[in-house]
């Protein structure tokens, strides 16, 4: 972010953001998004796209 600290983002789930000083706070803060995202778009009966392992994915990115 140009201010400063991390944002996150999961493409697949419109509007899952997350923010934060250090990346794996990013991360860590990206996944209860991601979960609150997936509640919420199941008990609306949204369609759910596949996410699966996306945030490992990104954890081991930032980890390389």
């Amino acid at each position: 972010s140009p201010e400063g600290g991390f944002v996150g983002e999961i493409p697949q789930l419109k509007g899952c953001l997350a923010q934060a000083e250090t990346e794996k706070d990013c991360l860590d803060e990206l996944e209860i998004v991601k979960k609150l995202w997936l509640e919420t778009a199941l008990a609306n009966q949204i369609p759910v796209p596949d996410t699966n392992n996306f945030i490992e994915r990104l954890r081991q990115a930032v980890n390389a």
